[in-house]
């Protein structure tokens, strides 16, 4: 019996102990360092395809480290190729075209110019012509008044009237060749006209084709596929072989090398939480280390807010989220990993 009781007052004196421990550790938890916990996370992206093909090899392999710009995949790139030739070659058969309509119009051009002023050289002719017939008439009216008053021969009048008449042909055969030359000129013109919105056309179909054939050199490029940033290699979600089509991921990359977690402050701890603000991180996988962390971003809004917020304890019980960058060179701290986080020089 003697021997029970001190059982029990030991069991007692144990449990004793331990409630007191206990009580010590909650009450350095509630007057410790504002915090919390938190799980580490990453920069997740994708390498993805943007067309329609078939992956010939995937350089990497899953933890791998990659730097930005790595040549990672490789895609097939048949299609896309032949794609681009027939839009060069396209390109190349349209600039002939244009060089050849651009040519046609300057030379219409200067053909329609040159009609031009020999229109002009054609009435300033007729013009001399007019002024000539103007003093061939005079003349042949003075004749005829000599001839009249017996002071001019017949063959003097017969010289007059011959020269007249001869001008007169002359003039009408100018207005015709003018007449002709005009209609010439204006046919010349609608040619240029018709050989310039020909140019115009071809200058048109170059420049759809060398955007056709950009498009194709850009899809060519697309066979291609670099790390779009220094990160992990996650996981390998396609393998050499398998189809792809636009936006299908083929690789998963997590970048922690700028590790980021989240942990959530209660309200009556609020004030301790700043952006700006420095804070140590404690990871269970590396006891004693502490890791140096910024919060750059404190949630503007509760959560795990109670329907109505009516008491002291109501209050306590809203939390805000806090987010935190740890800068992670040597990416010691992994995805997933759970943390302790402390807002330094600040206490509950």
């Amino acid at each position: 019996m003697k021997r029970a009781l001190i059982v029990l007052a030991c069991i007692a004196a144990a449990l004793i102990v331990a409630l007191l421990l206990r009580v010590r550790v909650l009450r350095a938890a509630n007057h410790g360092p504002a915090g919390g916990t938190g799980v580490i996370e990453g920069v997740d992206v994708n390498v993805t395809s943007r067309i329609s093909t078939r992956i010939t090899r995937v350089l990497v392999r899953e933890g791998d480290v990659v730097t930005a710009g790595q040549l990672v995949v490789e895609l097939d790139c048949a299609d896309p190729d032949a794609a681009r030739d027939q839009a060069r070659a396209q390109q190349h058969s349209a600039e002939a075209a244009l060089a050849a309509a651009s040519a046609s119009a300057k030379s219409a051009d200067r053909n329609a110019w040159a009609a031009i002023d020999t229109v002009g050289a054609t009435k300033s002719q007729l013009a001399a012509l007019e002024s000539q017939v103007e003093l061939a008439r005079t003349e042949l009216d003075r004749t005829r008044k000599l001839q009249l008053a017996g002071a001019a021969t017949p063959s003097a009048l017969d010289d007059a009237q011959s020269r007249y008449d001869t001008l007169v042909h002359q003039i009408s055969a100018q207005r015709a060749t003018e007449g002709a030359t005009r209609a010439q000129a204006e046919a010349l013109h609608t040619t240029t006209t018709a050989a310039e919105a020909q140019a115009l056309v071809a200058r048109s179909n170059v420049e759809v084709l060398r955007a056709a054939v950009a498009r194709a050199e850009i899809e060519v490029r697309e066979c291609k596929l670099t790390a779009p940033r220094g990160a992990m290699v996650a996981t390998r979600i396609l393998e050499p072989g398998e189809a792809v089509q636009p936006g299908t991921a083929i690789l998963a990359l997590t970048d922690v090398t700028e590790a980021r977690t989240r942990f959530y402050i209660p309200n009556d701890a609020l004030g301790a939480a700043a952006p700006g603000r420095n804070v140590t991180v404690v990871a269970d996988a590396y006891p004693g280390t502490k890791f140096a962390g910024t919060i750059y971003y404190v949630s503007p809004s509760a959560e795990f807010t109670p329907r109505n917020v009516q008491t002291r304890e109501d209050r306590e019980r809203l939390v805000y989220a806090v987010l935190v960058r740890i800068p992670n060179v040597d990416m010691r701290l992994r995805a997933g990993m759970p943390v302790e986080v402390s807002v330094d020089g600040t206490w509950k």
